[in-house]
């Protein structure tokens, strides 16, 4: 089993003075997500947490949803089971405030602002990384929160195949194969299948016999082109179609149906001190809402927008102990139709941005190391917007780490905030600053961190008025104090990770706790291996907290998962899981209960 991310402290300092290239490494101490290049975890001044294939295979996710929920500093509010809305809240900030990128590629959330990650297929998924506090200097708007980079896989040659199933009807099925064309080129290609009936997510308004399902699949394919040790290349193609039942207004079923297609292309080149890496994608995603009995039409589609990205970042190492990046990105986004909003009202369409930035690590001494960035996006709607970031660490000895930081970070509003039924054109991005200091260390075998942090949110955008007259405004201010306390260690056998926080998660405006955010927060992870059997535990805890500004109180709930792995060779594998353990009746998002106690299987072959 893996120990994850608590190597983040335990490693002597040091700026990145190794060659790098484009493609992401699976080493559990390495990340690519906090300068965009590769680079040792003891080197980002923030707190980082990584989740791994071999992870993600461990907890036997059945989502992003699944695996993101086990990570400290991460709390979800959906509404149902499998394929329903489901939003992150990253540190106490909006669903909206963490930026979500895939290869380092932001998601494109022109229309509604917020990502679904339920619609996002997991078998493509090599590893997570997730960043807390304020990325904006590296990456720009919607990093309030934090970062999660979702990066997919890139496999040796080999052929892979899994089939699952268990509780309300699911069942899935992907397969991969990854095969050398020539001693230059390899092509892969990945795809899955998955289906649920699920479950009655409105029993209070729905039918008592309805059930609201999700129906997807997903095929991608890259062409990797490596001439040389310094020099690779991808062209990637992606596409996914889901569709999922949800209860109407009136309890009458109906159906969001999302097709995402995007083909992109990435080359790095290293040569001496120099590390330089290219990307340019292209997305477009449609998006529909029809009733039971319909499919998706013209005169049902809700939006379509399209994004297309474009970045040239380079690396100097200027000495072992002195590296600058600076990059430049093109980000434009357009709203092609739909009747969520009139393209015709839209000011900026497409809405185009333009940032560059600059960032510089300094080890002063072998124990000191400085960082310093800043960026300025210049768009077309809201003018400039500069960010900044300045972060220290200090070794203390070989066994603990002191750091600290100062961030700013902005959110530009989406296109349903400016010009949707209650718009408003004269918005203004909303603004950041988070300040945080951490201590990580190894006592007694205990790789353990303690970070305290305060993140102020400015031009907070809410819905303004009594419906259906009111409107967004820039009107409130929201601060989120926060304490989170991680650790990992071995009791024996089993090894555990934890983590407890409190945290202050407020609209000052108001005086009154952000909905859905709760101020106290526990989770905690076990494993062991028993022979050829890999056992293990998933347990979390949520206070208290309003389902939305003045209205009904949520309550607190824990929640147990039990997960097991059996090596059956070195080729075949089956795994097991039973949810919600104790069958726990709880909401994340009020009047839409949680999935009761269900059950899953899954076997998988790699050759």
């Amino acid at each position: 089993m893996s120990h994850k991310y608590w190597v983040a402290g335990m490693l002597p300092m040091a700026v990145f003075a190794h060659a790098e290239t484009n493609t992401p490494s699976i080493d559990d101490t390495m990340v690519v997500t906090a300068s965009r290049f590769e680079q040792p975890v003891s080197t980002v001044l923030a707190p980082v947490s990584v989740l791994t294939r071999s992870d993600i295979e461990e907890l036997q996710a059945n989502s992003l949803v699944d695996a993101l929920k086990t990570l400290p500093g991460i709390e979800i509010g959906q509404s149902g089971g499998r394929g329903q809305l489901a939003s992150i809240f990253l540190r106490g900030t909006n669903s909206n405030h963490v930026l979500v990128m895939v290869d380092g590629v932001r998601l494109p959330r022109t229309m509604l602002g917020t990502i679904d990650f339920n619609m996002l297929p997991l078998n493509t998924v090599e590893r997570i990384e997730v960043i807390r506090g304020s990325g904006a200097t590296v990456y720009g708007s919607d990093a309030i929160g934090g970062v999660i980079n979702i990066i997919t896989r890139n496999d040796a040659e080999g052929t892979r195949f899994g089939i699952g199933g268990g509780s309300f009807g699911s069942a899935s099925a992907n397969a991969g194969v990854t095969q050398k064309l020539s001693d230059d080129v390899s092509m892969q290609f990945m795809g899955g299948l998955e289906s649920t009936d699920g479950y009655n997510v409105r029993p209070d308004i729905a039918p008592v016999d309805d059930e609201h399902g999700f129906e997807s699949k997903n095929v991608s394919l890259r062409l990797s082109y490596a001439p040389s040790e310094n020099w690779s290349s991808n062209v990637v193609g992606r596409w996914y179609e889901n569709e999922v039942g949800f209860a109407g207004g009136l309890g009458e079923k109906r159906y969001l149906w999302v097709e995402s297609k995007s083909i992109g292309a990435d080359s790095g080149y290293t040569a001496g001190k120099w590390n330089t890496l290219a990307r340019i994608e292209v997305g477009e995603q449609k998006n529909y809402d029809y009733e039971e009995g319909s499919s998706p039409s013209a005169d049902s589609l809700t939006s379509e927008i399209r994004q297309i990205y474009s970045s040239l970042t380079s690396r100097y190492q200027a000495r072992d102990n002195f590296a600058l990046t600076a990059g430049v990105d093109l980000t434009l986004e357009k709203y092609l139709d739909g009747s969520f909003i009139s393209a015709d009202s839209i000011q900026d369409n497409p809405r185009q941005n333009i940032g560059v930035f600059g960032l510089a690590n300094w080890n002063i001494t072998d124990s000191i190391l400085l960082e310093g960035s800043v960026r300025h996006d210049d768009n077309d709607q809201f003018g400039g917007n500069t960010t900044g970031l300045v972060a220290a660490g200090w070794d203390v000895n070989d066994d603990y780490r002191i750091f600290g930081s100062y961030g700013t970070a902005f959110k530009a509003p989406g296109f349903d905030k400016l010009y949707g039924s209650s718009g408003n054109a004269n918005l203004k991005p909303e603004k950041s600053e988070n300040i945080e200091v951490g201590i990580e260390g190894v006592t007694y075998d205990v790789n353990w961190s303690l970070n305290g942090y305060i993140n102020t949110i400015d031009n907070l955008i809410v819905y303004s008025g009594n419906w259906p007259d009111g409107m967004q405004e820039n009107v409130e201010e929201a601060r989120i104090k926060g304490v989170e306390l991680i650790a990992g260690f071995d009791l024996g056998p089993i090894y555990n990770e934890i983590s407890a926080e409190l945290r202050d998660p407020k609209d000052v405006t108001k005086n009154e706790q952000l909905a859905r955010r709760a101020e106290k927060l526990a989770k905690w992870r076990t494993s062991t291996r028993v022979s050829d059997v890999l056992l293990g535990t998933q347990f979390m805890y949520q206070g208290e907290r309003p389902n939305f500004s003045g209205g009904d109180v949520l309550g607190s709930f824990s929640v147990w998962d039990v997960t097991a792995q059996y090596d059956i060779n070195d080729n075949i594998t089956l795994g097991g899981k039973v949810s919600n353990l104790f069958d726990k009746e709880y909401e994340t998002a009020g009047d839409y209960p949680a999935a009761e106690r269900a059950f899953y299987v899954n076997l998988n072959f790699a050759y």
